[in-house]
């Protein structure tokens, strides 16, 4: 049997690859961790008792959030396969923490100089920095779980990305029960919380994604 006939009875029949449905999967994969967060933070922690009435505040903390995580996203997506190039995704990152510096600063400037600390801090330590990673936990382990079937090369950047997008998706549902609701303290410690999630995920991605 010659070659050519050998190829041509190999290739009849071929249908074409499916393509893998990668928007979805990781659409699931937040959907899912946040609601086991918002289950995480209503079973243990409990909703803040007047978040009728601070609704507002909240809302506009778990949109924080959600910016943060929307902004990791892209750099997460990009990093699911080997080869592809970082670019703006990288300084997309370093602009919104430059916003939330700049945030941090005006509003505190708009405080006056004795309630300074307070609005920064919120008057104790700030328990979003161990909460927020304890609530990003599951989003975390699932996008892991996922990120493993696309073979990603760069695993530190990968796991680092990992854990900030799950920082932002726990971020969101601590805002459920954060009590404090000092911009200052939102642009600080949140981001702060995030950034905390992202060096852990950068400290087990070189484990957990090797293929």
């Amino acid at each position: 049997m010659k070659t050519e006939h050998l190829i041509d009875m190999l290739a009849r029949g071929v249908e074409p690859a499916e393509r893998p449905r990668w928007a979805a999967r990781v659409g699931v994969t937040l959907l899912v961790g946040l609601v086991v967060a918002v289950a995480l933070v209503a079973i243990s922690l409990g909703v803040r008792p007047d978040i009728g009435v601070a609704r507002m505040p909240v809302m506009m903390k778990a949109m924080f959030a959600a910016a943060a995580a929307a902004v990791m996203l892209p750099l997460a997506i990009q990093l699911m396969k080997p080869g592809r190039p970082l670019g703006w995704r990288l300084g997309a990152v370093g602009v919104f923490v430059a916003i939330a510096v700049i945030a941090t600063m005006t509003a505190l400037m708009g405080e006056d100089a004795a309630r300074r600390m307070e609005a920064w801090t919120g008057g104790g330590f700030p328990w979003c920095l161990v909460l927020v990673p304890i609530l990003a936990a599951p989003t975390a382990a699932l996008l892991t779980w996922t990120m493993r079937a696309f073979a990603p090369t760069q695993l530190t950047m990968t796991g680092a990305a990992i854990g900030g997008l799950s920082g932002g998706i726990g971020a969101m549902a601590y805002s459920m029960y954060c009590p404090i609701d000092s911009v200052a303290f939102v642009t600080t410690w949140y981001v702060l919380a995030i950034a905390i999630c992202a060096v852990l995920g950068a400290a087990l991605g070189a484990r957990v994604l090797r293929w």
